[in-house]
């Protein structure tokens, strides 16, 4: 039985105890394999399958009064995608059989380990460490995100001006166009929520106005019924 623990170790209980490293590449994934904590079996299976040449994406999940007793992992090529459009599309999503099934059983498990049950380890694809590495290597950091995150909110800069500060600021990390275009749509308001905004301020100047008499709120709607003035 071979238990990974979170101080990056794994461990066979026997009567010649085995310690290995996470980084150790002979380890491998199998069913029964056991992990003291969610975080350590998320950890783990994710780094192992981006060793491989794949992502893993969440699947299915099942708690109990709060607890994760169950989650299913499956490739992010799995699934299969029903488009709607008569145009040529392309998707990630081919049905790859690839499963991995986890459970933390309630009884018989004093320590609440977490247990691979299930492992399929087949695909209908090419794996391709490579192009995992290149995605890899040009995710934005969380400083960078952050500095996405102000020059958008607060700056309102648009994407030129933020390449040349992000090229500026960490020359060493590849910046590509499609990645920044979506990086700052994350943090730009919605139409959803600025109408959401509006609708807070109109209220609140409404609250006003009704516990002091000096306030004055004018309103004007345009011929879609949108509300285009507030004060």
């Amino acid at each position: 039985m071979l238990i990974i623990i979170d101080d990056n170790t794994q461990q066979y209980p026997s009567n010649d105890e085995q310690v290995y490293s996470k980084e150790d590449e002979s380890a491998s994934i199998f069913s029964g394999m056991k992990f003291s904590s969610w975080e350590a079996c998320e950890t783990f299976i994710n780094k192992w399958a981006k060793e491989q040449g794949f992502y893993l994406v969440k699947d299915r999940v099942f708690r109990e009064n709060g607890v994760l007793r169950r989650r299913t992992f499956v490739c992010n090529h799995s699934r299969i995608y029903n488009s709607t459009s008569s145009k040529d599309t392309s998707t990630k999503k081919m049905q790859c059989p690839f499963l991995i099934n986890t459970s933390c059983l309630k009884t018989n498990n004093p320590e609440a380990f977490i247990t691979i049950n299930k492992f399929v380890n087949e695909h209908n694809h090419t794996l391709n460490r490579n192009m995992i590495e290149f995605e890899e290597a040009k995710k934005f950091t969380y400083p960078m995100m952050e500095d996405i995150r102000f020059m958008t909110m607060d700056c309102k800069f648009g994407a030129t001006t933020q390449r040349k500060f992000l090229e500026g600021k960490y020359p060493l990390q590849q910046i590509h166009s499609k990645d920044l275009y979506a990086a700052i749509q994350r943090f730009r308001p919605t139409s959803k929520s600025l109408s959401n905004d509006a609708a807070k301020i109109s209220n609140w100047l409404d609250q006003q106005k009704d516990t002091d008499s000096r306030w004055i709120v004018t309103r004007d709607w345009d011929d879609n019924n949108t509300l285009t003035h507030l004060l």
